[in-house]
């Protein structure tokens, strides 16, 4: 027997078939609300997506549970997306029990792999909490993050589970009147299989029950290749005026990494001798020309009049009263160079867009 492949919980009929009765469960209450006239016609458009999305998913778990399903769906999503999604389409049985469901809390950024089976995991666990907590009551949905898994929270203020009967619970037996003792069992067996968990966290004061959806997070994308990132600042022309020559090489490299053409002067005599090219932007590090400011940056705009301007300097000390700073972008030392990039970018894009006006117009 040891050498038997493990059932996959998805051709599970029993459970497939619990899965789609939540789901029709989900639909007809929305087809109610809808005959009810309490929606607003621009909610009607919602209501039927979410009817749709409902019966889909119906359609599919049946397919899969009878082995005619083709591909298994295994698109990726935002998790905070997956979860205001059962939270929306579970809204107006929560309505119906008399019991409040709040997010509280996110994870933005985060993206599951399989999030049809997410959606039909959690979907389980809030329909558990719906049947559970009395009238007036609230389940409260949290995300979090634990080492390269994602963890879903749901915590309903019901009279909760005795410890001893915690593994209960995923075995099949229910102690809710109605209840099949389906559902907590086969969304075990789905979290699993997607290679995440689906536990009951142990009692707290004030009663309730805590179960905990871990699921594994998608990969991130790839880092994008050096040489499309070159291009980003590719033929922009920029003068750096800095003294300190580490961050003057820094600069110099890594602009030019990402296709810019760098100039760099490092005091007042250089940038007079530079000042008369062409620039597109100018890097400006207030300390090789605190003596007159206002003076340097004249020289500057006499040559580049339409030349983007960023100060480079830890603090506003040292720059004169009467300078118009909407046409200058400050980054603040010490910076990172996706900083530098951004400002260059923006202002560039600001100027494309007319929002920029430069200080020679």
């Amino acid at each position: 027997m040891s050498g038997l492949l493990p059932i996959d919980p998805h051709q599970d009929v029993t459970g497939a078939l619990h899965d789609v009765s939540n789901a029709l469960t989900v639909l007809l209450g929305w087809i109610a609300e809808a005959r009810s006239g309490r929606a607003a016609p621009e909610q009607l458009d919602r209501t039927l997506a979410i009817v749709e999305h409902c019966a889909r998913g119906a359609r599919d778990t049946a397919r899969r549970a009878i082995g005619a399903q083709g591909p298994i769906d295994e698109h990726e999503e935002a998790l905070d997306a997956i979860v205001e999604a059962a939270v929306e389409a579970l809204s107006v049985e929560a309505h119906r029990a008399g019991i409040t469901l709040v997010v509280a809390s996110r994870c933005p950024m985060v993206r599951l792999p399989l999030a049809a089976d997410a959606s039909q995991v959690l979907t389980n666990v809030l329909l558990n909490a719906l049947g559970w907590g009395p009238r007036g009551s609230r389940v409260i949905v949290e995300s979090s993050i634990e080492a390269g898994m994602t963890a879903i929270t749901v915590r309903d203020e019901g009279p909760g589970v005795p410890l001893a009967e915690a593994e209960t619970v995923f075995s099949g037996s229910t102690r809710r009147q109605g209840g099949a003792g389906v559902g907590l069992k086969h969304a075990r067996a789905v979290a699993r299989a997607a290679g995440g968990d689906l536990e009951l966290a142990p009692p707290v004061p004030g009663g309730g029950a805590i179960f905990r959806m871990r699921w594994p997070r998608a990969k991130p994308p790839a880092a994008p290749l050096s040489a499309p990132r070159a291009a980003v600042l590719a033929g922009t022309r920029v003068l750096v005026l800095e003294d300190d020559a580490d961050v003057a090489t820094l600069l110099e490299s890594a602009l030019g990494a990402r296709g810019a053409q760098v100039v760099v002067a490092r005091n007042v005599d250089e940038l007079a001798l530079r000042a008369a090219d062409d620039h597109d932007a100018a890097l400006i590090d207030l300390s090789p020309i605190a003596a007159d400011v206002k003076g340097a940056l004249a020289t500057l705009q006499r040559g580049s009049p339409d030349a983007v301007l960023v100060l480079i300097s830890g603090s506003a000390v040292g720059v004169p009263e009467g300078l118009d700073m909407r046409h200058i972008r400050w980054v603040r030392k010490p910076f990172e160079i996706a900083e530098i990039v951004a400002a260059l970018l923006g202002a560039r894009a600001d100027s494309a867009s007319g929002t920029w006006t430069p200080r020679g117009g």
